[in-house]
């Protein structure tokens, strides 16, 4: 009898040891939170890890894995990101739980989405809305992932039939993260485009919003966000000293969060607005730039962030395209590689957009070494890929996306001139889409009106609050719910919002003064001068002979390109390289580049993971 006894004792002594086990363990995945919270990013790490290894239950143990991932999304560490997400797959399959399911192909999704693998991106972001989800916002997330995917593989009318999506489950739930987030991607969609100041209508717009969040850490990761992707747009725009301040502060919101693949890309931005200022000046700025791009290259090799290589190449491409007299011992052979090896990443992604742009610039350089066959070679690619993006207005026929023109899109998700369109809607009665023949309805959700409206409609302080990242992130909600975070004090009340709203009314004032200021200023420069500086090759526009069905040929795009440089000083004489055009040595850019400190306790470090090819 008293050996049963002592054996009841002993099970009392494990069972409770156990309990006391998991819920310590509890006690650290929400000291995480906190942590997390506090920009203590690598010890909250620590705990979410303590805690896993220790969890027992499945739930507990998803929810952690969710924090993993998130974390270290926010941290760039992409391929890290996909283990925890891979991890959340797992256990999903192993409980057999639809709901669990729908978050975990959401976060392996947005993983592959960052990695640039964009087709299994679109399949997990499918196979989530495909599946039921305790969240009514998981959709809307999922559809906004499936958008950066279209968009990463320029796939311009999928990408805002998914935006379009989106917002409605953002309008339906009320979800302002939500409504930031697509209003951010739709300001890099239309920057792409060459819509600046639809660009920075709804880039502003998501900064109105985030200036409603006061949760600390979360104002500052999707404050740093906007604020890069509004120093490309201003850049574009030729407002430079705004540009200027806006990637400076993003880089230092960046570094302060950890997260490298956006300070990266800032010092692209950083570089791409010093080769502007100093195209003029002396040699010593354009070897800075150059330096900024080799320094940001380096960093996206490390993370393997395939799309930001991209956008490094890209610029390293055009700047020395645009100023090969600059680099001692470079020529046109230099400018030639850099736009090869970036069209070879380019077309590893599927990104046809920067693939189009980097023919149109080795058009010019083979135009100006008198290789005819080259030059007709990249100007039928480019016509061929202009073709397949549907980059023209089916009304006038001219290609979209060189310069500054306002855009709309219907309802249907084509684009055309804005002008146009009006023009079009105005004198036909039988108002259809000239490109899928549906009815011609102005996109609602969208167009800058709706957008602005819903800017200025804010939510009463009973709305629930919005996760940063979907259902399967959902840090701001665990903080709330420790009681450190309440969706009150996360929202402002409407005349907060309109305080906001006044002051971004304020910084479009500065900005337009700031516009007419500089292009005062270079006007004056260039009545001053005697010598004109030689103008960047334009990118050349092309004509269509059918209105319904434009024919983009290289021919037409030559002719086009003659005339728009008809009024500028001719360019120097064709000359022949004064060097083969060998393949770029490994060793130029390719290095990887030490770690950048995630916080206070040091880098982050992770563990290999299964690589594949993240705003």
């Amino acid at each position: 009898m008293g050996v049963f006894v002592c054996r009841d004792n002993i099970n009392l002594i494990t069972n409770h040891r156990r309990s006391m086990g998991q819920r310590q363990a509890k006690q650290h995945m929400q000291a995480g939170v906190k942590l997390y919270h506090q920009r203590h990013y690598a010890q909250a790490i620590n705990k979410w890890r303590q805690s896993l290894n220790r969890l027992n239950n499945a739930e507990d143990r998803f929810i952690t894995l969710g924090y993993l991932a998130q974390a270290l999304c926010d941290q760039g560490e992409y391929e890290g990101m996909l283990s925890y997400a891979l991890s959340q797959m797992q256990l999903a399959t192993d409980q057999n739980d639809s709901a669990m399911k729908c978050e975990a192909f959401l976060n392996l999704a947005k993983a592959y989405e960052r990695l640039a693998d964009f087709t299994k991106a679109l399949q997990y972001g499918k196979a989530s809305l495909e599946h039921p989800s305790m969240d009514p916002r998981t959709p809307g997330y999922a559809h906004l992932t499936i958008a950066l995917a279209h968009l990463g593989m320029s796939q311009f009318q999928q990408c805002l039939e998914s935006f379009e999506s989106a917002m409605n489950v953002a309008n339906e739930t009320s979800d302002r993260l939500l409504e930031l987030q697509i209003c951010v991607g739709l300001g890099s969609l239309f920057t792409l485009l060459r819509d600046i100041t639809k660009a920075l209508i709804f880039l502003r717009n998501a900064l109105a919003i985030v200036q409603s969040v006061t949760v600390d850490d979360v104002h500052a990761k999707y404050r740093c966000l906007i604020l890069y992707h509004l120093s490309v747009a201003l850049r574009m725009k030729g407002s430079l000293v705004d540009a200027k301040e806006a990637c400076d502060e993003a880089s230092q919101l960046a570094v302060e969060m950890g997260n490298r693949a956006i300070h990266a890309r800032c010092m692209c931005s950083l570089a791409d607005i010093y080769r502007e200022l100093g195209e003029s000046e002396a040699k010593e700025t354009i070897t800075k730039s150059w330096a900024r791009y080799e320094d940001a290259y380096r960093v996206m090799r490390g993370a393997n962030d395939k799309m930001g290589e991209v956008l490094v190449l890209s610029s390293m491409a055009k700047s020395a395209s645009e100023s090969r007299s600059h680099y001692t011992g470079q020529c046109e052979c230099q400018a030639i590689q850099l736009n090869k090896k970036c069209i070879e990443i380019a077309n590893q992604i599927g990104c046809k957009h920067v693939v189009l742009k980097c023919h149109l610039r080795l058009a010019e350089l083979y135009s100006q070494l008198n290789d005819d066959d080259s030059e007709e070679t990249a100007r039928r690619a480019a016509s061929r890929l202009t073709q397949e993006m549907q980059l023209f207005c089916n009304f006038c026929g001219q290609r979209y996306g060189l310069k500054d023109e306002s855009l709309q899109a219907l309802r249907c998700s084509h684009i055309f001139h804005e002008k146009c369109l009006h023009t079009y809607l105005l004198q036909r009665t039988d108002q259809t889409c000239p490109k899928c023949r549906c009815r011609a309805v102005l996109s609602d959700n969208i167009s800058i009106r709706s957008s602005i409206a819903s800017t200025i409609d804010v939510q009463s302080p009973s709305t629930s609050f919005a996760p940063p990242g979907g259902v399967a992130t959902p840090l701001v909600s665990a903080a709330a719910e420790l009681g450190d975070i309440t969706p009150q004090a996360t929202l402002t009340r409407r005349s907060q919002q309109d305080k906001i709203l006044r002051g971004a009314e304020k910084d479009i004032d500065r900005v337009d003064r700031s516009l007419a200021r500089l292009k005062s200023q270079q006007s004056a420069a260039a009545n001053a001068c005697s010598a004109v500086a030689v103008p960047s090759p334009e990118v050349p526009s092309t004509t269509a002979s059918c209105a319904s069905e434009p024919i983009l040929t290289a021919s037409t795009t030559s002719q086009s390109h003659t005339h728009s440089n008809a009024n500028h000083k001719p360019p120097p004489p064709p000359r022949k390289p004064c060097c083969s055009q060998a393949a770029l040595p490994p060793s130029s850019i390719v290095a990887l580049p030490p770690a950048m400190p995630l916080a206070e306790d040091g880098p982050l470090v992770i563990t290999h993971t299964p690589t594949v090819t993240d705003v």
